[in-house]
C-alpha cells in the first residue's frame, strides 16, 4: 500500500512596495445613519475697517450692531453702535478719546460767552492730547475726561477704567520729574500735567489730599519756569488759572504762596492791567502772610481756635489787617455789581468793570454769566469775613461804653449769610465744570471759621451733599484741615 503524495501549494509572494495611504482630502466622509448635521448660512465676509467706524448714516446694522435706543447720550450711543465681532477688534482709543474729551470740554466750557476768562486753556486740550510728545499729558487727559464722564453719567465701568490710565500717567509723570533739569525752563506741558492729574482727583476722589499734592507740584514747576517766562499766551493763561486756585489753597492751609511774592504779583501782568478777579486774588494771597505775623502755625481753623501768646506784638498785624480791609472795601466800591448774585448774564468791560454811557463806541466787552459773578462775590465775602474775624481776634476788648456803634462780628456774621445764600443760588442754577469747583472754597472757609456753629454745620452739610451728588467728591470730601 503506497502513501498518497500531495503536491505542495506554491507560497504567495508578498508585495515589496509600501502602499500609498489615501490622502485625507480625497476621502469622502461616511454618513452615519444616526448623525444629523445642521447647516446654517454664515456670512463671514470681513468688512473694511473704515466702514466699521464710519460716522455716516449709511451703515449695515447687521455688521456694526443694533441701533441705540432713543434718548441716550452720545457716548452710550457710540458704545452701543460699535459692538464689533470677536474675530476683529480694531484700536478704537482715538475714537473714544475724542468722544470723552469733547464731552469734557462741552460741559466745562458750554460756550455761553464769547471769551472764557476763567480757564481758556481748556479749549486747547484736544490739540495737546493729539500732538503732545509727553505720554503723561496724553494719559492724564484721557483719565480725567473719562473720570468726569463716569461721574456725571454714573458709569462705573468708565470710571473704573479711568483709574488704569491715571496710574500710567502718574508713573510717566514721576519719571519726567526725575529727569527734569533744574537749570532748564519747564514747558507748558510740564505745568499742565499735574493740573490735569489734580482735576482727575477732583472728579474721582481716590484719596482726600491728592488734589493738593498735584496742585503743589504744579506750583513748584511754575516757580521753576519763573515769572518772566509766563507772559506768552498759553503760559499766561495757565499762570492765571493757577494763581486763583493757589490763593484758595494758601488761605485754607494758612501757608503763604510763592505766587504772593512781588515778582509774581507784577512781572506776569506787565503791560496788562489786572481785572476784578485777579485784583481780588492779590488780597487772598496776602492774607496768609498777614496771619503769619502773629507767629502761630497751622491751618486757618487752627489759627482762629488757638489763643494768641501774650508776648505777641500785634501792632504790625493790626496795621496790615486794616490795610487789607481798605483794599477789599476799595475793590467793592469799584466793582459793586460783583458783590451780589445776578440771575442773568452781564455785559462788562474786559477788566470786568461795569459799562457806562461815556464809554467810546467799539470798546471791547465781555458777557459774564450770573454764576461767574456769583463766584467772585462769594470769594469777596470770604476775604472780607476772614479779615474781619482776624481784626476782631487781634483787637483788645474795650469796655461797653467805649466800644463803637458797629460790631466787627456783625459784619462777619453778615458775610457768612451772604456766602451761604450764594452757595444755595449756585446749587439751584446747577453750574457745571470749573465754576462749580470754585464754589467749594467759600463753603470751606465758612465751615472752618464761621462765628456761629449753625452756619458751620450748614456749610459742612452742603459740602457733603455736593460731594455725593456732583462730580467733585475729591474736593468736597477732602480734609482741608490738618495737612
Amino acid at each position: 500500500m503506497t502513501e498518497k503524495v500531495t503536491k505542495p501549494r506554491p507560497r504567495k509572494k508578498r508585495d515589496s512596495k509600501v502602499p500609498i495611504r489615501e490622502r485625507s482630502r480625497d476621502k469622502q466622509p461616511q454618513e452615519s445613519p444616526n448623525l444629523q448635521i445642521r447647516t446654517t448660512d454664515l456670512d463671514l465676509t470681513l468688512p473694511a475697517p473704515v466702514a466699521l467706524v464710519s460716522t455716516t448714516p449709511n451703515f449695515n446694522p447687521a455688521i456694526i450692531g443694533r441701533p441705540p435706543p432713543e434718548g441716550v447720550d452720545p457716548l452710550t450711543a457710540l458704545r452701543w453702535r460699535y459692538r464689533l465681532p470677536m474675530y476683529f477688534q480694531p484700536n478704537m482709543e482715538d475714537i473714544f478719546d475724542r468722544a470723552f474729551i469733547s464731552h469734557f470740554i462741552a460741559v466745562n466750557n458750554p460756550g455761553q460767552v464769547p471769551l472764557n476768562v476763567q480757564l481758556p486753556w481748556i479749549t486747547k486740550i484736544p490739540d495737546m492730547q493729539a500732538y503732545s510728545n509727553k505720554p503723561a499729558l496724553r494719559l492724564s487727559i484721557r483719565a480725567a475726561s473719562m473720570a468726569f464722564y463716569g461721574k456725571v453719567h454714573q458709569d462705573m465701568a468708565v470710571l473704573t477704567d479711568s483709574y488704569k490710565w491715571y496710574v500710567k500717567g502718574l508713573n510717566y509723570q514721576r519719571q519726567s520729574i526725575q529727569s527734569l533739569d533744574p537749570r532748564s525752563i519747564p514747558s507748558d506741558d510740564d505745568i499742565l500735567v499735574p493740573i490735569i492729574l489734580a482735576l482727575y482727583e477732583v472728579f474721582a476722589g481716590t484719596t482726600p489730599m491728592s488734589v493738593f499734592h498735584h496742585l503743589a507740584a504744579a506750583t513748584k514747576i511754575l516757580d521753576m519756569k519763573g515769572p518772566a517766562n509766563c507772559t506768552s499766551t498759553v503760559s499766561s493763561t495757565l499762570f492765571k488759572a493757577m494763581r486763583v486756585s493757589e490763593s484758595h489753597k494758601a488761605l485754607i492751609f494758612n501757608r503763604p504762596s510763592v505766587l504772593s511774592t512781588p515778582d509774581w504779583l507784577t512781572i506776569p501782568f506787565d503791560g496788562e492791567p489786572k481785572n476784578a478777579l485777579h485784583s481780588l486774588t492779590d488780597v487772598l494771597l496776602a492774607i496768609p502772610g498777614c496771619i503769619g505775623l502773629c507767629g502761630i502755625e497751622g491751618s486757618l481753623g487752627d489759627f482762629f481756635s488757638a489763643r494768641l501768646p501774650d508776648t505777641t506784638d500785634l501792632l504790625p498785624v493790626r496795621a496790615r489787617t486794616r490795610q487789607l480791609l481798605q483794599e477789599v472795601d476799595a475793590w467793592a466800591d469799584r466793582y459793586p455789581h460783583l458783590c451780589s448774585t445776578a440771575p442773568s448774564p452781564q455785559t462788562l468791560r474786559m477788566d470786568l468793570s461795569a459799562r457806562s454811557l461815556s464809554d467810546p463806541p467799539g470798546i471791547p466787552t465781555i458777557m459774564v454769566p450770573g454764576t461767574f459773578a456769583a463766584l467772585i462775590a462769594s470769594s469777596f465775602y470770604s476775604a472780607r469775613m476772614t479779615l474781619a474775624l482776624l481784626l476782631d481776634k487781634i483787637t483788645p476788648i474795650l469796655p461797653t461804653s467805649q466800644s463803637p456803634g458797629w460790631s466787627i462780628m456783625e459784619d462777619a456774621r453778615s458775610h457768612t449769610k451772604s456766602i451761604l445764600q450764594i452757595a444755595e443760588f449756585l446749587e439751584l442754577t446747577n453750574p457745571v465744570g470749573f465754576d462749580f469747583i470754585r464754589s467749594i472754597f467759600p463753603l470751606v472757609v465758612v465751615s472752618n471759621i464761621a462765628p456761629l456753629e449753625e452756619d458751620r454745620s450748614r456749610a459742612m452739610t452742603m459740602l457733603e451733599r455736593w460731594g455725593k451728588k456732583r462730580a467733585v467728591s475729591g474736593l468736597a470730601g477732602a480734609k482741608w484741615i490738618g495737612n
